[in-house]
């Protein structure tokens, strides 16, 4: 955990948030004391937690971390005062933000700095998912269209494509997806 980095947001309060911290796993912390400074410090996806303490300077806070919910994979927890939590929880749970209330329980935000960066991993470890699920996709997809264009050229049946490509692939010891790309390249224009 020592590359990971949590970005703490905060106009007032940050020792006292930074002491709190101490014992999550959250790795290195950075300091942005506005709205405006934690944007430009968001550059890539290199923070796995980023805590704002509403409001701040120059705006609520609820739109930052919206904001940094839908742009990177940070787990992100909206601090605000218990009073104004109802109407701002509905908007900020719908877009992934933990929100927890104020005056703030150390125990209660360690907790939901934990659960945040679980969910956070859960939410990595599906997104790996998804892009080999895409890549497997478009490679089918290309071996389809090699199929299509064998089918088209040479005048066979879709069992006997799946053939040639299947053999050619085996004995030339090359993957399935290469070959197709070969086959739509010489048949192409």
């Amino acid at each position: 955990m020592a590359d990971e980095k949590a970005l703490l947001i905060a106009a007032q309060g940050l020792d006292k948030l930074r002491q709190m911290l101490a014992g999550t796993p959250c790795g290195e912390i950075v300091a942005a004391h506005s709205g405006v400074d934690a944007r430009r410090m968001i550059t890539g996806d290199i923070y796995t937690l980023a805590m704002i303490n509403a409001p701040l300077a120059d705006e609520t806070g609820l739109e930052l971390a919206i904001d940094l919910a839908r742009r990177t994979s940070a787990a992100v927890v909206l601090l605000v005062k218990a009073e104004l939590a109802p109407m701002i929880y509905d908007a900020a749970t719908e877009a992934g933000v933990l929100v927890v209330t104020k005056p703030v329980i150390p125990q209660l935000l360690e907790q939901s700095v934990r659960v945040g960066l679980a969910c956070r991993n859960r939410m990595l470890q599906f997104k790996t998912e998804n892009e080999k699920l895409q890549k497997k996709y478009e490679e089918l997809k290309i071996i389809d269209r090699a199929k299509c264009l064998l089918i088209e050229h040479l005048r066979i049946t879709e069992e006997e494509a799946h053939r040639v490509l299947e053999k050619e692939a085996m004995d030339s010891r090359m993957p399935r997806v290469r070959v197709a790309r070969q086959v739509l390249a010489r048949f192409e224009l």
